[in-house]
């Protein structure tokens, strides 16, 4: 009698070896999927944009014929090549609004591929000018004021509804994760998702930048 009951309240012995066995299946593809995922993420550029900070250097150093204004955006392996072109560009730079044009993009181009080198990043062609997305936006904004706080507080609220978010859902599903199999399939989701996202949000604060230019 007491056999059946504990049969009848949480099944079969093979069919809980069969569910822990799915779970961990469950677990083990969720977190590696995560995993992947986070590491495949690409790195956020905007120096590759035609109204970044390199395309706006490169095109003041043309100006002015004064290439320290773009060399400091290279490190000393890309330094040589990027003075070679730029001394090619100089040379047809006033031959016509529309020879000025080409060779604007030709070493803007050249510059931006040389800094993402220079950073250890994959180049995949200068972008169009773009607004800056927010945090972007404001951690230039606070080296121009001199005011970080702006920065702090955007980057302190999205950690904060972001980490909420993804808390909620995991403890809305771990109520319901003993009911069936889909349901603890479902808090396992949640559950590598949350632990993940604040783990790896950790990680990177640790960390810091993950790259930088000639270091």
């Amino acid at each position: 009698m007491k056999t059946k009951e504990i049969n009848l309240r949480t099944g079969s012995p093979k069919r809980l070896l069969s569910r822990k066995r799915n779970l961990k299946t469950t677990f083990s593809i969720v977190i590696g999927s995560l995993l992947i995922l986070f590491a495949a993420l690409p790195a956020s550029a905007h120096c590759d944009r035609e109204n970044g900070p390199v395309a706006k250097d490169a095109m003041e150093a043309l100006k002015t014929g004064d290439f320290n204004k773009i060399s400091i955006w290279v490190g000393q392996e890309q330094e040589e090549e990027l003075e070679a072109k730029f001394k090619q560009t100089l040379a047809v730079y006033n031959d016509g609004d529309a020879a000025r044009q080409l060779a604007t993009d030709y070493f803007m181009e050249t510059a931006v591929r040389l800094h993402r080198e220079a950073e250890g990043m994959p180049f995949t062609g200068l972008k169009p000018a773009s607004p800056n997305p927010p945090d972007i936006a404001k951690a230039e904004k606070a080296l121009e004021t001199g005011d970080i706080r702006p920065l702090q507080i955007l980057l302190m609220e999205e950690m904060e509804k972001e980490t909420s978010r993804w808390f909620q859902k995991a403890l809305e599903t771990k109520k319901n994760k003993e009911k069936s199999v889909e349901a603890g399939r479902q808090w396992v989701d949640s559950y590598v998702k949350y632990i993940v996202f604040t783990h790896k949000l950790y990680q990177q604060i640790q960390a810091g930048p993950p790259h930088g230019v000639g270091e």
